[in-house]
């Protein structure tokens, strides 16, 4: 077989020829009539306005190593892709977009906005999809969904009216994380802590028996929404003020002391402002206590009618500095510390978060709760890594009601109309909405759904749910799920709470909490620290399959750190297998694979037996790892074998064989083609799942046509074959007598390639064993005589010649 391989590999040109070539075909697809075992996978869905980051390269490059496992271990596999609406994003890239064109987004009706976004969507929204292909993952691109589809907006609408109809979901005024910028209620997951200089400020409230409390706090014009002032009732020093009531500065107002244990007698003054109305903390406290509800912001932060009208219509910040200058005045300032305070930021809107007093939609999380806590502790789903388990435990135990409603013009309208006198319809369009109305005038609640609500219905409603479909019978439900731990709350706990409400069914049978991608230092990636790598920048640079063996050096559950030093071994690899197989392409020019005579593998060489048995070793040990989802070990493995096993020890222990052919038989080359020619197909498909281009090429170039398969991606992933289990216990001789001849070396100064006139050995040694030990130790000869040094295990001793230079 005369089979040329280029001197060098051409990475790109080869990504491209076949990245289109998988394109243009349909070897992903799923086939819901197949009578194969299903093996499902939901892909998380980028934002349809997101650009790729090193994140998706992480867990999509990974569950794609999972897929074509599955896939080629004859599995009927489903990877389903998509996006998602991406509410807030969206919206401010959109409204971005229009004030570039000159066009003032609140001119404009929500029709108006809507029809746009949709544009955008249609011109721009497919670009993170299409920058997913260059990684070579195999998702069916055939069923792609987006998250406001029409048939996901149906599952969206179903779900809603149901768990209306069943309590589930209520309307109620709360608290919750304000985005003064967007003007909308944020998720926990959208607010970004970060730490800052700030300061404590020290005031004196008047008490109106005489005297002053003195309280600390870091808002200080948030005063006028004050209801109480908290202290602990086992605080000696100042529990004799309990009952009492003080003047709120700057006003006439008096509000009474009470005792409760949130006044932390050890912090700040013992006294505490409660604001129930603009606090997380003091909401609790002001619910206990049946305090009134004070909002005195607006919409934008600016405060409004419920303060001295000096202040009103004044931004918050420009309030506080008013305020403090005033309290100065007033002899009521005590002192100000300069303090590191943590600051919420909304994330999308990039300002600071106001906890705001609205009324929102909610779901009845904790009620959800119960059976997401039951099923995990059951065992149902499996988490890895394990320990991942507590982490989801610790946040269910604990959960809230989920706000689901947000201020936003681009997302699921909330399915719930009104008639003129304020009572509500449930219904999941407005026709059954005006039949409940008995024909009432009605109209839709203007609030959109939490972009983590459609999200969470991912797993069944992109199989077809409310129907019942032949793909949700067979492929729900999933079998594997991959994200980021720092989501397992928003959407991981969410998918498994909604699944089992609609479903009945857990949403996946496992959930794999892939690490974070973090820069060399370990930071996280940030546009401010100017950290971020651009994972297009390093394809461009090392190639997908670098990129993609890189990914598969993570540990199970641990972070990566990014280097380029670590992305370079992959292009190490893929240029140590090319080279491999030009080395065994070349030893095999008068080797005919399609009429060789074949040798059974019983009775081939000790070496060639050697080498085969421990591919059986290999191919087990990967199986098992890959069967665990434990990508970082299968590869460890594969590379050990490639490295290690085929190219350090088995291609020199036959040199001597292709050199002095007439000194082992008619035989002794044949023996090594035959194995060399199944080895090599053997690390190729091994290696395939990660380095699926440059595998692809060499499949296609040495066995394609005569395995007549499109693709090695189609072929079965390597297994056990009991052929291969013959005696070979002989070679640990020459094993023990090659590592004895490598001590040697270095006693003598040696080096690893340096020629050998001999090897003297005293002992009895297997003929078969010559050749081995002739090209491993690269000596001449083998001569039989006295030695001096002792083979470790074996009752031999050996001295070694230098070859003169």
């Amino acid at each position: 077989m005369k089979i040329e391989l280029s001197k060098n590999i051409e990475k790109h040109e080869l990504e491209t020829k076949w990245q289109n070539f998988w394109d243009s075909n349909k070897f992903w697809e799923n086939d819901v009539n197949s009578s194969k075992v299903s093996f499902s996978i939901m892909m998380p869905p980028p934002n349809v306005s997101g650009i790729l980051h090193l994140g998706h390269a992480l867990d999509n490059i990974s569950t794609d190593i999972v897929a074509r496992y599955k896939r080629m271990s004859n599995y009927d596999v489903l990877w389903q892709p998509g996006t998602d609406h991406a509410a807030i994003l969206t919206q401010i890239l959109v409204e971005k977009d229009l004030s570039k064109n000159d066009i003032n987004p609140s001119n404009l009706s929500k029709e108006e906005l809507l029809n746009y976004a949709w544009k955008w969507k249609e011109e721009y929204g497919g670009k993170i999809i299409n920058q997913l292909h260059v990684f070579g993952i195999t998702p069916n691109w055939s069923r792609e969904r987006f998250t406001m589809d029409e048939g996901l907006s149906k599952s969206v609408n179903e779900i809603f009216v149901r768990m209306y109809n069943d309590g589930l979901i209520y309307k109620d005024t709360c608290l919750v994380n304000w985005c003064p910028k967007q003007k909308t209620a944020v998720s926990d997951l959208e607010v970004i802590t970060q730490e800052e200089k700030g300061k404590f400020y020290y005031i004196n409230y008047e008490i109106k028996d005489g005297g002053f409390v003195e309280v600390a706090t870091t808002r200080p014009e948030t005063l006028f929404g004050d209801q109480a002032i908290a202290i602990h009732p086992e605080n000696a020093k100042l529990k004799h003020l309990i009952g009492k009531t003080a003047k709120i500065p700057l006003t006439e107002i008096y509000i009474p002391i009470i005792a409760d244990e949130h006044a932390d007698p050890e912090k700040g003054t013992g006294a505490v402002k409660i604001t129930p109305a603009h606090d997380f903390d003091d909401y609790e406290v002001g619910k206990k206590h049946k305090l009134e509800l004070l909002n005195i912001l607006t919409k934008d932060a600016k405060l409004n009618e419920n303060v001295p009208e000096k202040y009103q219509g004044m931004d918050r910040f420009d309030a506080r500095k008013q305020v403090i200058i005033d309290l100065e005045e007033l002899g009521q300032l005590v002192k100000v510390e300069d303090k590191t305070i943590p600051i919420p930021y909304s994330e999308r809107g990039g300002c600071v978060i106001e906890p705001y007093l609205t009324t929102q939609w909610y779901v009845n999380a904790k009620l959800l709760a119960k059976k997401a806590i039951e099923v995990v502790e059951q065992g149902k789903i499996k988490f890895i890594p394990e320990h991942r388990y507590n982490l989801y435990m610790s946040w269910m135990k604990e959960i809230r009601p989920w706000t689901i409603s947000r201020q936003l013009w681009w997302g699921h309208q909330i399915p719930v109309w009104y008639d003129e006198d304020g009572n509500q319809y449930c219904a999941i369009n407005e026709k059954e909405a005006t039949k409940l109305a008995k024909n009432k005038k009605i109209v839709q609640d203007n609030d959109t759904l939490d972009t983590w609500f459609s999200s969470g219905l991912w797993c069944f409603s992109t199989l077809g749910w409310p129907e019942q479909t032949p793909e949700l019978k067979k492929y729900y439900p999933t079998d594997y799920m991959s994200m980021g731990p720092d989501i397992i709350f928003f959407w991981g706990a969410r998918m498994i709470m909604m699944s089992l409400y609609a479903m009945n069914e857990i949403p996946f049978k496992t959930l794999y909490l892939h690490g974070l991608v973090r820069d060399n230092k370990g930071q996280k990636f940030s546009k401010s620290k100017g950290n971020g790598v651009d994972p297009l920048d390093v394809i461009k640079k090392f190639g997908v399959d670098a990129l993609r063996y890189w990914v598969s050096c993570a540990p199970i559950g641990t972070d990566l750190r990014y280097n380029e030093e670590e992305v370079k071994r992959g292009t190490k690899l893929t240029n140590k297998l090319w080279n491999a197989s030009k080395f065994v392409l070349m030893n095999l020019e008068d080797f005919d694979q399609k009429n060789h005579k074949n040798i059974e593998i019983k009775d081939r060489f000790l070496e060639d037996r050697w080498v085969l048995s421990e591919l059986n070793k290999t191919i087990v040990s990967v199986r098992k790892n890959m069967d665990k989802y434990d990508t970082f070990n299968a590869r460890e493995d594969i590379d050990h074998f490639f490295y290690d096993i085929f190219c350090d020890q088995y291609l020199e222990y036959i040199k001597d064989r292709f050199w002095n052919e007439a000194k082992y038989g008619e035989n002794a080359k044949l023996s090594a083609q035959i194995t060399l020619f199944e080895l090599l197909r053997e690390i190729i498909g091994l290696y395939s799942i990660f380095i699926p281009f440059i595998t692809e090429e060499l499949y296609s170039k040495i066995y394609k046509d005569l395995e007549k398969q499109q693709t090695l991606h189609l072929t079965n992933y390597p297994e056990f074959k009991q052929e291969r289990e013959t005696d070979i216990s002989k070679m640990q001789v020459a094993l023990d007598i090659l590592k004895t001849v490598r001590k040697l070396r270095t006693d003598k100064k040696l080096g690893a390639t340096a020629k050998l006139s001999s090897v003297t050995i005293e002992g009895d040694l297997d003929k078969d064993l010559h050749g081995v030990i002739i090209s491993g130790a690269r000596t001449d000869e083998v001569i039989f005589g006295s030695a001096s040094e002792p083979v470790e295990n074996q009752n031999l001793k050996i001295d070694i010649v230098a070859k003169e230079v």
